[in-house]
């Protein structure tokens, strides 16, 4: 990564907002599709479906190995995971025959390896298991979903200042803010309780302890200056943004910025 010295950041903003009618978890400046359960594959069931029909996720498909595969029955090949479904490019192009190999050698994945297509996806998206050659006996278990990131436009770029300011549309104690850094590594699979993505590279609640509580039409703000995480935009990396709300409307009015040096 080159950066100009003393070159001033460029910044984007989000909108970050908790709906009336709910609570739980949400993301901004991208997302995680969420799978509590895992995915099993095998030669008695093939296929792993994920996402909607017809939503316009724009998003990258991904898979997190419970640990490495098998393939058995046969002497010669492997097995494979292949996602296919409809592929959007960004250029606009749109392939409603896309495919890409996701895993190429199952009995090669090892625990909590992160894999992700290049390919982005619209609508529903499959993933299937296949010999590569005679075995009849294959299988690989794991975590599945679809995420989207900021990456600034495919770039690397570094972290440099974050800001979030917002009004609190209730009162209540739990709330939480994070800054995620996408990448490969720190995933961590779970048969039935998964979260995906990475520890937080910032952390509201750490930053500011037990002065973390929301009161209805009371501002919330949190700034960190001369940051320094360096993001491989162009490798499959990028920042998500993750709240964590306990009460309706807990934020009713948020706009959180990223400050960064490309």
């Amino acid at each position: 990564m080159h950066f100009s010295p003393g070159s001033p950041p460029t910044f984007k903003s989000y909108s970050v907002n908790s709906l009336a009618g709910t609570s739980g978890t949400y993301h901004f400046a991208g997302f995680y599709t969420v799978n509590a359960g895992e995915a099993v594959l095998n030669q008695g069931a093939l296929t792993q479906a994920e996402g909607a029909a017809n939503v316009p996720y724009g998003a990258h498909a991904f898979f997190v190995a419970k640990a490495a595969g098998g393939a058995s029955g046969g002497s010669t090949g492997t097995a494979k995971v292949t996602v296919t479904g409809t592929s959007i490019t960004d250029a606009g192009v749109r392939n409603a025959s896309g495919s890409e190999i996701i895993v190429a050698d199952v009995t090669a994945a090892a625990t909590n390896e992160y894999f992700e297509t290049s390919l982005k996806w619209i609508g529903t998206v499959t993933y299937t298991i296949a010999a590569t050659g005679d075995h009849t006996t294959f299988d690989l278990s794991g975590n599945y979903g679809l995420c989207k990131y900021e990456d600034f436009g495919n770039r690397a770029f570094k972290l440099t200042d974050w800001e979030f300011t917002g009004i609190a549309g209730a009162t209540h104690g739990t709330f939480d803010l994070e800054v995620l850094h996408h990448k490969a590594t720190g995933w961590t699979y779970s048969a039935a309780a998964f979260t995906p993505g990475a520890a937080a590279i910032l952390k509201f609640t750490t930053d500011y302890d037990v002065e973390n509580d929301l009161d209805s039409g009371l501002p919330v703000v949190w700034k960190r200056a001369e940051l320094s995480t360096s993001v491989a935009g162009a490798a499959s990396e990028g920042l998500i943004i993750r709240m964590t709300t306990g009460a309706n409307n807990l934020v009713e009015n948020g706009t959180a910025h990223f400050g960064v040096l490309i």
